[in-house]
């Protein structure tokens, strides 16, 4: 089971929604005017995308970033833009395929996730994850009294580059290996990325219900685009909450108190893959929460491409964005109770990058009398 876990839950004043191009401008503007990394980045952190803005723009975007706070709002804006459709302009006005076209680029997604996972070799990468949060506003009780948070938008508030193994189709993460706070153990953590997300989703959608949604423009050529929506019935994704306080003191300190929330719910989302091979890459999964629940939101995007893995080529994780929303009351020990489903919401926001993919294993070479 592809499960999403997080230890907690974002209002702010309504962001002045705008397109990608309009958010060009907008940098130029600011540029030409020479304005502070500062002002840039609240300019940003008030703004909200209308549509997806890729990778490969961002860079050029960034690039042209004052500082280190404009270019840490420009990746939440990214981010958060992840489950759109992308700009008009990137969508190319191919005509929809035919019934049987359409038959066989399904078969050739479910061949390629049965067949791809089993072939990737045991392997080593690093996962670099920026993690960002909101802080909603609210009031406590203080050690001296009453204590007013005011909201602060999505900021970075920690940053780990660790080891992650992937061996005989499991994916374990080097804890140890970690250069810094390690995301997973106070916030959102998402599990399942280099094999079972795509095994978990595509199984769950040939069950469910998988349409034509559309063509896009990617790097090597047209993509094809499905989109899928999963019932709770044929779902295997689990949306999980760490840690809540059983009971209704949000001050009980006892941990034997403290236990998990996870639900199996429906969810939605895109696959994005060549057309010929059925090789994936990109997919979404969008989960559909029961009104009332703890988490309100939790969103997972991924993104694959070519890496060499022992002088072979394959296909891996370049990055994803995990986004989780959930209602909070702050505790004295920084848990969260079961009483406060109705606290205010707060946001966790995890950019995360793979990279450095080396086959798992040691290595050996046999140097001749010559070279030695």
């Amino acid at each position: 089971m592809l499960a999403v876990l997080s230890v907690v839950a974002i209002p702010a004043g309504a962001a002045e929604r705008v397109t990608v191009e309009q958010l060009v401008q907008a940098l130029a503007a600011a540029n030409a005017a020479h304005r502070t990394d500062a002002d840039v980045a609240q300019q940003l952190s008030g703004m909200e995308l209308t549509e997806r803005l890729n990778m490969a723009r961002q860079t050029r975007l960034k690039a042209g970033l004052p500082g280190e706070k404009s270019r840490q709002a420009l990746v939440v804006l990214t981010d958060s833009s992840q489950f759109l459709d992308p700009p008009a302009a990137e969508i190319p006005t191919d005509p929809t395929p035919e019934a049987a076209a359409l038959s066989q680029m399904l078969v050739s997604v479910v061949k390629y996730v049965n067949t791809t996972l089993r072939q990737l070799p045991n392997f080593m990468a690093t996962r670099e994850v920026t993690v960002f949060e909101d802080r909603p506003q609210e009031d406590l009780n203080g050690e001296t009294g009453l204590v007013h948070l005011i909201y602060l938008p999505l900021h970075v508030v920690s940053s780990s580059n660790v080891g992650v193994t992937y061996r005989d189709g499991h994916e374990v993460v080097e804890e140890g290996a970690a250069k810094g706070k390690e995301a997973g153990s106070q916030g959102l953590a998402t599990a399942g990325v280099f094999g079972p997300i795509l095994s978990t989703a595509v199984g769950d959608a040939v069950k469910g219900n998988i349409t034509w949604g559309r063509w896009e423009q990617g790097a090597g050529g047209n993509q094809a685009v499905f989109r899928y929506a999963v019932p709770k019935d044929k779902s295997r994704y689990a949306v999980g909450f760490c840690c809540v306080l059983g009971g209704n003191d949000p001050g009980n300190q006892d941990r034997s108190k403290w236990r998990s929330f996870s639900k199996v719910v429906a969810y939605h989302g895109e696959i994005a893959f060549d057309p010929v091979s059925g090789t994936i890459l990109r997919i979404t999964l969008e989960a559909e929460m029961p009104p009332g629940e703890v988490v309100t939101k939790s969103q997972v995007m991924v993104e694959y491409g070519t890496v060499e893995i022992g002088e072979k080529n394959f296909i891996c994780p370049l990055r994803s964005v995990s986004i989780l929303s959930a209602h909070t009351k702050q505790t004295a020990m920084g848990k969260q109770a079961v009483v406060s489903y109705k606290g205010p919401e707060k946001i966790y926001l995890n950019d995360v990058v793979f990279g450095h993919y080396h086959r798992f294993g040691s290595q050996t070479r046999i140097l001749t009398g010559e070279n030695m």
